[in-house]
């Protein structure tokens, strides 16, 4: 794959011959962004347009590369894109971390119902649980994925101004990007969604800001790979992570190699490898209630979901290879590439999440990190529960546990909500909504 300039309109701005533009008109959010169509009819292209520092074609045709590797040379080019992923990721993020930052500090505005013993007041809709559950989980997914993604632009920064960048390190870089990718753009969708039901009526207001954000984000899920398609990417780069001559395979060759190879792999931890380590060495594998809240307990939870996770779709299409041609396979069991994929971004977050709280110098901010980061690793195996029950990680005690301890640290955070939101660092003039100013009401 190379990059070309391909020149598409003459000096008067009009379409060359064999291209036409056209305009998409109005999109359901997004404005301010012209989007448009190309389509080109066999247009030449003068081979000295071609982009050529990675790649270059001699005037008898002969083709050169200073990178010898094909598939080193592939992985090089499309950096353009790995830069693009984190861009959109990081975006949608930012943006659900302005949209719960709203809701929150409605809530520590906005009152309903009397007070329990006192009918002269009303109690703050932040006091009520169900309302620390709707916003809690979000807020500690937002922290847990801006851990990971400050660790995935730190790697991709070191990786492509690299000198002698490593293949194997580029084609991982790949598979995270595409993978926090899909992460934060679908958690977008779902805490702006529900920090505008959190804030009524008033939500749906476009001056409180919520309308508009979710409008101008919800096209992320597509912007840059469809979000399935990137937790595909994701699912085979795990299967194919030591071979080295099947990058670039086909569902079907892919499916061929993985039913015959993919067996017992080893773990690749993805943040600080030592700290991760030890986090899981000090584990407590018992059916006693606080173990959830030990963090290598939390770890070796998530590292037995990938694990087994990638092992049953390796098995899956061994089973079904023969039986079937390798696409009909492939599309058997794509619900399990999606959770085996999905399973291994939530365990690349956490131990992000963990490998940040260590670096962590003040002692208070930290100890509600811990507590911001029990109700994360709570949060995803609560949402993932019926999975853990049926494959006998969890027994029904320690899941009803798994919901207990989610709403204890709900209550535990509950006095440091607005120092939470506060965290996220969002510029003063970005964290405006006409709601959380009633003193520029009318009269």
């Amino acid at each position: 794959m190379h990059c070309f300039l391909v020149p598409i309109r003459d000096d008067e701005g009009n379409d060359l011959p064999g291209v036409t533009t056209s305009d998409c008109h109005y999109k359901g959010g997004l404005p301010g962004v012209d989007n448009g169509r190309i389509m080109f009819d066999h247009v030449r292209v003068p081979r000295v347009n071609l982009l050529n520092k990675y790649g270059d074609v001699a005037p008898d045709g002969t083709y050169s590369s200073p990178i010898d590797n094909a598939s080193r040379r592939f992985f090089t080019m499309i950096g353009t894109l790995i830069r693009g992923r984190v861009t959109v990721g990081g975006s949608a993020a930012a943006a659900a971390r302005v949209a719960l930052d709203i809701a929150t500090r409605y809530a520590l505005q906005r009152k309903q119902f009397s007070a329990p013993d006192d009918d002269d007041s009303e109690v703050l809709i932040m006091d009520y649980l169900v309302h620390q559950r709707r916003l809690f989980p979000l807020i500690a997914r937002s922290y847990a994925l801006q851990f990971a993604q400050n660790e995935l632009v730190s790697r991709c920064h070191d990786l492509q101004t690299a000198d002698d960048p490593d293949a194997e390190e580029q084609r991982e870089l790949e598979a995270r990007a595409a993978g926090l990718k899909a992460a934060n753009t679908w958690h977008a969708s779902r805490a702006i969604q529900e920090a505008r039901e959190a804030c009524g009526g008033a939500g749906y207001m476009a001056e409180n800001r919520l309308i508009a954000l979710r409008a101008d984000t919800d096209v992320f899920t597509t912007f840059e790979g469809d979000n399935h398609v990137l937790t595909q990417l994701v699912a085979k780069e795990l299967l194919t992570a030591y071979a080295d001559d099947i990058r670039s395979m086909s569902p079907v060759e892919w499916v061929r190699f993985a039913a015959n190879t993919v067996g017992q792999r080893v773990l690749k931890r993805t943040a600080a490898e030592t700290i991760i380590q030890t986090v899981v060495d000090t584990r407590q594998d018992n059916e006693e209630e606080g173990s959830l809240f030990n963090r290598g307990t939390q770890v070796k939870m998530f590292e037995d979901r990938e694990e087994y996770l990638l092992s049953s779709v390796a098995r899956r299409l061994q089973s079904k290879s023969n039986e079937m041609s390798a696409f009909d396979a492939f599309n058997a069991v794509q619900d399990h590439v999606l959770h085996a994929a999905q399973a291994h971004i939530d365990r690349v977050v956490l131990e992000a999440f963990v490998a940040g709280i260590e670096s962590c110098p003040d002692h208070e901010a930290r100890d509600v990190l811990e507590a911001v980061c029990d109700l994360y690793a709570l949060s995803v195996i609560e949402d993932d529960k019926a999975w853990y029950i049926e494959h006998r990680f969890l027994s029904t005690e320690r899941a009803k546990a798994v919901t207990r301890g989610i709403n204890d640290r709900c209550r535990v955070l509950r006095p440091h909500a607005k120092t939470l939101v506060d965290g996220f660092g969002i510029p003063e003039p970005l964290r405006y909504a006409e709601m959380l100013h009633p003193e520029n009401l009318p009269d």
